[in-house]
């Protein structure tokens, strides 16, 4: 235990490690960092190393966000989302189709970078994007991004109260008049 560094021994310790400001300067002085995976999201963070990009299907050629809660969508979900994409003009090609799973992997800044327009999150997802939902069901601008944040797709599906509020808001999304 004597050779470990401080990020090693705060993965076994489960209490709060304090330095007292007078011991400061001489802990750092012994501190190295530590030795860390190549694709190591601390790694990016810290030591400004290439960040992990987001893996996603599609074109993005309108710039549109799609992020769903899993590792895959089963075959009636995933026609049931081209379904609503249908409905708002968008395909495929339009969109950056991306799971929860790979969005996780990730830091807002390469979310950003791919300079999204419109983002939508259909359920829960471990990652700081989720610090942006303001109310889900009900869409808001940060930073030139468009956000919509709604509940899973087959809670959705299964909910007529739920695919309207999706509906209201995905008109207002995609600026869309009733006609």
């Amino acid at each position: 235990m004597e050779n470990m560094t401080i990020h090693e021994l705060g993965m076994i310790l489960d209490n709060e490690i304090y330095v007292l400001p007078e011991e400061k300067n001489q802990l750092l002085t012994f501190v190295t960092p530590p030795k860390l995976e190549e694709n190591s999201l601390y790694q990016e963070e810290e030591f400004g190393e290439e960040p992990v990009h987001l893996e996603y299907e599609g074109g993005f050629e309108k710039g549109i966000l799609v992020i769903y809660e899993g590792k895959s969508l089963e075959s009636s979900l995933s026609d049931y989302l081209f379904k609503i994409l249908g409905a708002v003009s968008c395909s495929l090609k339009d969109i950056a189709l991306a799971n929860s799973e790979d969005t996780e992997l990730t830091t807002m800044s390469s979310i950003t970078a791919l300079n999204p327009n419109k983002i939508i999150v259909f359920g829960k997802v471990r990652h700081e994007i989720m610090m942006s939902v303001k109310k889900t069901y009900e869409v808001h601008q940060e930073d030139e991004i468009e956000y919509l944040f709604a509940d899973d797709l087959k809670q959705i599906s299964e909910s007529l109260d739920l695919r309207k509020a999706l509906w209201k808001e995905l008109q207002v999304l995609f600026n869309i008049t009733k006609k």
